[in-house]
């Protein structure tokens, strides 16, 4: 992923579930911080670090199904 991509955080870990509260999908990255984190501002304003294996790419089918 580059600077500029628009991502989703997801993860299928139980112990990040509390994590659907607090990301606000999709977001965009906005800076690479090592070649595995990347800084991301999220739709509702917040910026975080996060590792690269919780990003996905975001797909226009996902913003059809209000996701």
């Amino acid at each position: 992923m580059k600077v500029g991509d628009v991502v989703n955080f997801q993860t299928k870990s139980w112990v990040f579930k509390h994590a659907d509260d607090r990301y606000a999908n999709p977001g965009i990255i906005i800076e690479k911080i090592a070649d595995n984190v990347a800084e991301v501002y999220w739709r509702d304003g917040k910026i975080t670090r996060e590792h690269s294996s919780y990003l996905h790419p975001f797909t226009q089918a996902e913003s059809q199904n209000g996701e």
